[in-house]
């Protein structure tokens, strides 16, 4: 544009201004559950929670899951409304494998039902891609029908991995037969989360030991498994998360180093205390000296916030806060950072 006197002003520049810094860290809540009511209307009388936990299984069983946790595990908008009451920017979504595990039954079937919950949960995801991020799950019983719709989680349908069970009906995760999956996991950049479907151990019937004990129990076997069976060795760049902060083993694994010092785990290139740093862990522990110790056993930026969404802790950004061994600097990680990492999410 030319001015009077034959000047030529400048055109105004569109700048690319960084965003400003946020005014606090970032919250990611890794382990939240998500109901799909179809899909548990199929599986929740053939799951372990039903039978250990709510009762006899029988006709109608899906009405036993008390009506204000399904409200929560289905409305999504209940579902933000109460990330916001406790200060979650995020939270990474997975079906409930307690309530809808497929595992047992027929393989087809099986993935009829998890590619409608995979479908739901990529929905939520899409609908508030600001706030959610989504994990699927897979019919593990059928090992080859698993990779095919892991392949469709990562690439079609925009989901971060996958959560599985501590076993596949007795099949333990190190064994062979589950080799293809984690060989397609790690090539995928997959987060595989673990959480146990439940117990079906008679002595967990009572007192809620299903919750208190055997989950915790079932991730120590998972894990264990992975180790010596050599997943870990084998596939070095897998990205396995492990929920209620591995469960019993970070807490106990000087026995195992024992017996690798007297040689009898030869198998292992190490201690078997040196593999716990290959996992990630969330904060579900309740307590906060638990969750000390376990910083003291694994890396900070492999520790990472959760809630156990609707069940468990109801202020987990509290709760991380209240852990005063662990520094602020550490705290604000666990409480978003390293998951954004973990799971590319961009802050």
């Amino acid at each position: 544009k030319t001015q009077p006197g034959g000047k030529t002003s400048k055109q105004p520049v569109a700048l690319h201004r960084p965003k400003p810094p946020r005014s606090k860290p970032i919250v990611i809540d890794v382990h939240a559950h998500i109901l799909v009511p179809d899909v548990m209307k199929m599986t929740f009388e053939r799951s372990e929670y039903a039978h250990t936990v709510a009762g006899q299984s029988g006709s109608g069983g899906a009405s036993r899951m008390p009506e204000p946790l399904l409200r929560r595990m289905t409305q999504v908008p209940l579902r933000l409304a109460q990330m916001d009451e406790t200060g979650v920017d995020i939270q990474v979504i997975s079906p409930s494998i307690m309530q809808q595990c497929t595992y047992e039954l027929e393989p087809q079937r099986a993935l009829t039902l998890e590619r409608m919950g995979n479908e739901a949960v990529a929905e939520a995801v899409a609908r508030h891609p600001d706030r959610l991020v989504g994990l699927g799950s897979l019919p593990l019983q059928d090992v080859a029908l698993s990779t095919t719709e892991l392949e469709r989680c990562m690439r079609k349908l925009g989901l971060r991995g996958v959560i599985i069970s501590s076993h596949v009906n007795g099949i333990e995760l190190g064994e062979e037969s589950l080799v293809p999956f984690w060989a397609k996991a790690e090539e995928l950049g997959a987060v595989v989360f673990i959480h146990p479907a439940g117990s079906s151990d008679a002595r967990m019937r009572r007192h809620r030991l299903m919750i208190t004990v055997g989950q915790p129990l079932e991730e120590a076997f998972a894990l264990t498994s992975l180790i010596y069976e050599g997943i870990i060795d084998r596939f070095p760049k897998l990205k396995i998360m492990v929920a209620h902060g591995g469960g019993y083993l970070p807490f106990y694994a000087g026995r195992h180093d024992n017996d690798y010092r007297y040689g009898r785990a030869p198998q292992l290139k190490g201690e078997f205390s040196s593999y716990l740093p290959r996992f990630f862990y969330d904060t579900v522990l309740f307590n906060p000296d638990m969750l000390e110790f376990l910083l003291s056993k694994v890396p900070a930026s492999h520790v990472m916030l959760a809630s156990d969404y609707p069940f468990a802790e109801k202020q987990p950004v509290e709760y991380v806060r209240r852990a005063k061994k662990i520094s602020q600097r550490e705290q604000n990680a666990i409480l978003g950072e390293n998951a954004a990492a973990l799971f590319g999410i961009a802050i």
